[in-house]
């Protein structure tokens, strides 16, 4: 039997898998007003596809935890906290995203309702909590934190490809996110800020859990 840290880690998983679960039911019911979508149009959002990578990990993670528990593992396999890094990195993005950006331009009341409620608030600090308190990140190196880049570095460009493609800069159907309203140019500073702001929340995340996780060994 693990520690309690390692108990709590493992609910705090199965919390983030549920709340990932019911935000997807919500999103392909509801839809939602703050991106003026419903049904499976809302894949095409980072915002969705992190959380669900995230409730994927999470899920995984908490399995391998449960045979920890159960004795019938030694310990987690140190990818699969790599991907707990990746993850919660993806995440905490665009829970920065919303409160720093969208919130104030679109009114949070927007941004924290129905499904968005748990992909930009409650499924990100569940996972940021349990990350930086609950995982021993101790064997991972600080050159792991590189990997925290990966998922909005791919997103980014299958976006401009497919921006690219149809022309679409500044088609705010088809660059629906903005990045390109100025020009291609300006499009790649902007993606290249968002990779700059996930490294750094990538990199803050790893020292977080390393001054953490010291105090609880």
């Amino acid at each position: 039997m693990k520690n309690k840290f390692f108990i709590i880690s493992f609910i705090l998983n199965l919390l983030t898998f549920l709340l990932v679960l019911t935000g997807t039911i919500l999103m392909l019911a509801l839809g939602t007003k703050a991106l003026g979508d419903n049904s499976l149009s809302v894949f095409k959002y980072f915002t969705f596809q992190s959380n669900l990578f995230m409730g994927f990990v999470s899920i995984i993670y908490a399995y391998y935890q449960f045979l920890v528990i159960k004795e019938k593992r030694d310990k987690i396999p140190h990818v699969l906290t790599v991907f707990n890094h990746v993850g919660v990195t993806a995440v905490t993005l665009t829970f920065l995203i919303v409160i720093a950006f969208l919130g104030p331009l679109y009114s949070y009341a927007l941004m924290y309702t129905n499904a968005n409620l748990f992909f930009h608030l409650l499924v990100p600090l569940v996972a940021m909590i349990n990350f930086v308190v609950f995982i021993n990140y101790e064997k991972c190196h600080f050159l792991h934190t590189l990997y925290t880049i990966v998922p909005c570095s791919l997103y980014g460009i299958v976006y401009f490809i497919v921006v690219a493609a149809t022309n679409g800069y500044g088609d705010l159907k088809i660059d629906f996110y903005g990045f390109g309203k100025d020009g291609p140019l300006m499009g790649a500073v902007n993606f290249l800020i968002v990779i700059s702001i996930a490294y750094a929340i990538g990199v803050g995340l790893y020292f977080l859990n390393k001054i953490v996780c010291k105090k609880h060994k």
